[in-house]
């Protein structure tokens, strides 16, 4: 596959002795390599593993909800509608479950797979367009077993299609900065728009990327400089029907509740000033970018040093990309992993262009034993992690126990997008308050066995079955009517 990475030199007389670089041959081997290749570790594994926490069910909980009841702009989780994200991610889950009939865990996951394989094809064309070919495969190659495309390709969660948008974004961008396509810059901002309709305005970084850009590269007026943001107002379009229909929803507490407290609350400076503070951003980072997180460090030292030799402004771009991301992110009050994801493509189109413009010469050898034993590696250590996260959820031996469904469902403790994602019904979570104060109907209550301690003393139950969520044993009780009052009385209260 490596030889396919390699663009034909044919020598041209006519041209005066000049070198032209031909990619009729090599590059379409090299894209059905890395098509062939992408395929193969994205998809080996499709539907086998869990869905363990709530994070990781949520989106397919609402999706379920999407088709089931048509609440295509406002789905549903529960009694409640779900408004903290906006519903792209569900809505590219019910549709790829449509043709089945239900949302399983394997359809679930469909759209994160390929999204993952389309940021793998994007990362390939910005390499090609400012560089080669063999840039440019190299760099989808590299973001392929990057650590967070990966893994997060197998999850539900919204952040690899929040990278797909960016990145697809960021080429916009390079076919309007570097390739003299201006109109390519609504390409832009309508994926960025995109972007915001998958995880909020997490995807408005690539406006600050695009200006930081504009301020270190180019010359004049600060302005002037910035004059790519101007077409940014075509977001605006995209993006506010679901606004207007989810603060129609919820009025103020829309703003309060979604806008303030889960989106702007982002961005808050964490405020950390001790070592675990500082150094956590740079091991998120290097664990995100795994494998190769060595050469990124010397990519981008490498790429500083050399900056003068490579195409005028490219290096800046991927440098500018990648330190706005880390720095934004750093910031800020929430720290995941998954948060640094977008800076994954600019971090493998600089070890990339390291590898191939700044490495000395007898790299095939390298590149070839490090290729082979990466594909290797992430599909034993994937095989087995899937085993490992699958052993920690157990719900097989709950159908029974519970399939008269004759009364209503309860957790204290358990994941309860989780349980009502594989029990197939409506959950309620008491997490909010305290079992010994509040009065329990009766029901079945699925209890994290380390609060069992905390069940109210005279309230007689059955223990009828058990079960693991997330790597968490639970005791499944049954509580006959009339149920048991609480000595402040009141309903059960959801978490």
């Amino acid at each position: 596959m490596l030889r396919a990475f390699r663009p034909e030199t044919v020598f041209t007389g006519s041209t005066g002795g000049l070198l032209v670089i031909d990619y009729r041959i090599d590059g379409k081997r090299g894209v059905l390599a890395l098509s062939g290749v992408g395929a193969l570790l994205l998809f080996f594994d499709v539907g086998a593993r869990v869905l363990a926490s709530n994070d990781e069910a949520r989106f397919a909980v609402l999706a379920r909800d999407i088709l089931r009841h048509g609440t295509w702009l406002v789905p549903w989780l529960g009694d409640a509608p779900y408004l903290n994200k906006p519903p792209l991610v569900a809505w590219l889950i019910a549709l790829a479950s449509w043709p089945t009939g239900g949302v399983t865990q394997s359809t679930a996951v469909w759209p994160s797979l390929v999204a993952g394989l389309g940021i793998v094809f994007v990362t390939w064309w910005i390499g090609r367009r400012l560089w080669d070919q063999a840039v440019g495969l190299t760099a989808g190659f590299v973001v392929l077993t990057m650590h967070g495309v990966f893994t997060q390709a197998r999850t539900t969660m919204p952040d690899i299609v929040l990278c797909l948008a960016m990145t697809g974004a960021m080429a916009a961008f390079v076919a309007a900065e570097f390739g003299a396509r201006p109109r390519m810059m609504l390409v832009c901002h309508l994926l960025l728009a995109v972007g915001f309709l998958a995880k909020g305005p997490a995807a408005l970084l690539g406006l600050v990327v695009i200006a930081v850009h504009g301020l270190v590269t180019r010359e004049g007026p600060w302005l002037r400089r910035l004059t790519r943001l101007q077409g940014a107002v075509a977001i605006v379009p995209v993006i506010a029907p679901w606004w207007l229909i989810a603060a129609a929803s919820r009025g103020s507490g829309f703003v309060q509740d979604t806008v303030v407290t889960d989106w702007l609350a982002w961005f808050q400076p964490s405020g950390r000033v001790n070592a675990n503070g500082l150094l956590t951003p740079f091991a998120q980072t290097l664990a995100i970018v795994l494998p190769w997180s060595p050469l990124l460090l010397i990519a981008v030292v490498a790429a500083v040093r050399a900056r003068h030799r490579l195409p005028a402004g490219a290096a800046a771009f991927l440098l500018v990309w990648l330190a706005v991301i880390f720095a934004v992110v750093a910031l800020s009050r929430e720290q995941r992993m998954r948060y640094y994801l977008p800076l994954c493509p600019a971090a493998a189109l600089l070890i990339a262009v390291w590898y191939h413009r700044i490495l000395a010469r007898r790299r095939a050898l390298v590149g070839w034993a490090a290729a082979a034993a990466v594909v290797v590696g992430l599909v034993t250590w994937q095989l087995r992690d899937d085993a490992r996260h699958n052993a920690t959820t157990n719900f097989s031996t709950l159908a029974a126990v519970l399939d008269r469904g004759d009364l209503p469902l309860y957790t204290f403790g358990v994941p309860s997008l989780v349980t009502a994602f594989y029990l197939d019904r409506p959950v309620q979570a008491l997490d909010a308050v305290p079992l010994d104060r509040a009065r329990l109907a009766p029901g079945y209550f699925l209890v994290d066995d380390r609060a069992l301690g905390t069940w109210p003393r005279g309230c007689a139950v059955d223990v009828v079955g058990d079960g693991a969520a997330n790597g968490r044993r639970f005791s499944v009780l049954r509580l006959a009517p009339p149920g048991c009052g609480g000595p402040r009385g009141g309903a059960p209260s959801a978490g």
